[in-house]
């Protein structure tokens, strides 16, 4: 191990320790290049995709210290979408750090050039240091079909951070104004509505939902699975008609159990999203999904092997090799803090579900539980978004609408940025591929560092 490796495992293992007695190292903030400053960019794409960012990006600069890149418009101006009324700027989507005039860093796995984007710009502190005109065949010029929204983790009667008694009766409205503005067709959830699985949680989210054109779908998380949660009062308040006589439009096929369905419509443009639920939240000591639900899952993914499906489930799986919690939906710092709560590995359950998702990789599976904010791909480039080098099922991590948990590298336990952070997905699907763009509902920005293309 270099001595770099050696020294940054001492400063976690005596951060570690501190922490415990309640104190905390100064952190280390960057160097922040002041007063003009100037910087060339040169980029090397690993192809030629319209869309696609991967590759990586170089600094030659008179100052050194980190810059900061963000995408321009045809001004050389940062960035930012407009939807109705509402102007949402990007964020930054990379940083560079430049030492003895020169840095280069990669860009993450699967990152897409927003759409209008005209130009790569590298700021030092507030200063314009450099631009890059990006070349024409990178646009992404088509229009897009269709757009959806994904979120995860309302937790309604959960959190009070607000002091109004339930942080989520500010949370999920906002965000769901957000995609209104945005025009999408409908909004797809991977569960955990409630607290404890009560009737009153399932209540609200049905009447904010009810006040929108678009349909909001979701499955069951753990949280729904408890010991409040009856089956009537789900079907009386979530997914209106999914599990009436009379179907909604779209709905092409409903699970035996009364939770399990599917919905293609005109909506989707044809497009398949499946919505399945846990039945238990007990974490490894039952299964989350019975080999009947399996069944039905199998059939219907074979019935839509040639259509791109959107598959809808709660909780993310264990890496398939190396460190188990470096995979899709959770990380481990460099003090051993993780997310306890996957599906857990070689249960029979889980490994009949993997074996699905290897099988058919023309699905993109969603999930949540873990709350980890998108940020936090810093820690494992795997976080947001993999396919584990296309042996799998696309796999996406949406973090929580209403607390996302945030960490860093050395912080021994997380905490919440509950009414700092609200975050989900603005998905826009295109004939061939469909971007993924990350969004912080409570300071209206898109997460530029996690958007992503994913052609499918």
């Amino acid at each position: 191990m270099e001595l770099k490796g050696i020294l940054d495992r001492i400063i976690a293992f005596f951060s570690a320790i501190l922490l415990l007695f309640g104190v905390r190292l100064p952190a280390r903030d960057p160097v922040i290049p002041t007063g003009p400053c100037t910087a060339q960019i040169s980029v090397s794409f690993t192809d030629d995709t319209a869309g696609s960012a991967a590759g990586s990006i170089t600094l030659q600069a008179d100052q050194d210290g980190r810059y900061t890149l963000y995408w321009g418009n045809e001004q050389d101006e940062k960035l930012t979408a407009q939807a109705a009324d509402r102007t949402v700027p990007y964020t930054e989507f990379l940083t560079v750090d430049v030492q003895n005039g020169e840095g280069s860093a990669q860009t993450p796995n699967f990152l897409a050039i927003p759409a209008g984007a005209h130009s790569i710009l590298a700021y030092g502190g507030e200063t314009l240091a450099g631009t890059f005109p990006l070349p024409k065949e990178k646009a992404d010029a088509q229009a897009y079909t269709y757009s959806f929204g994904t979120l995860s983790d309302v937790h309604f009667n959960r959190y009070n951070k607000s002091g109004t008694g339930d942080d989520a009766m500010i949370t999920f409205p906002n965000a769901l104004d957000f995609f209104e503005d945005f025009d999408v067709s409908m909004v797809a959830m991977t569960g955990d509505l409630s607290a404890f699985g009560e009737e009153d949680a399932f209540r609200k989210f049905h009447d904010i939902a009810a006040n929108y054109d678009f349909p909001v779908y979701t499955c069951k998380g753990n949280h729904d699975c408890y010991y409040k949660y009856k089956l009537e009062s789900w079907q009386k308040y979530i997914n209106p008609g999914v599990y009436s006589a009379e179907k909604a439009e779209g709905v092409v096929e409903v699970a035996k159990n009364g939770l399990d369905f599917v919905y293609c419509g005109e909506r989707t443009h044809g497009d398949v999203f499946i919505f399945f639920s846990q039945v238990g939240g007990l974490y490894p000591a039952l299964p989350l999904v019975t080999d009947a639900q399996l069944d039905w899952l199998e059939q219907q993914l074979e019935t839509y092997k040639d259509k791109r499906v959107y598959l809808f489930f709660h909780t993310f799986l264990n890496a398939p090799s190396g460190n188990p919690y470096m995979g899709e939906g959770n990380l481990m710092t460099k003090t051993f803090s993780h997310y306890l709560l996957p599906f857990t590995t070689g249960t029979r359950d889980e490994v009949r579900f993997r074996a699905l998702l290897n099988t058919y990789k023309n699905v993109t599976f969603f999930n949540g539980h873990s709350h980890w904010a998108h940020y936090l791909q810093s820690i494992n480039p795997n976080l947001n978004i993999t396919d584990y080098d296309g042996t799998t099922a696309t796999m996406v991590h949406i973090s929580s609408v209403s607390s996302p948990r945030i960490s860093s590298d050395t912080t021994l336990l997380w905490t919440s940025d509950t009414m700092k952070r609200s975050e989900g997905y603005l998905v826009t699907v295109y004939a061939d591929h469909y971007v993924l763009t990350a969004c912080d509902f409570l300071q209206n920005q898109m997460l530029a560092y996690a958007t992503y293309i994913v052609e499918k």
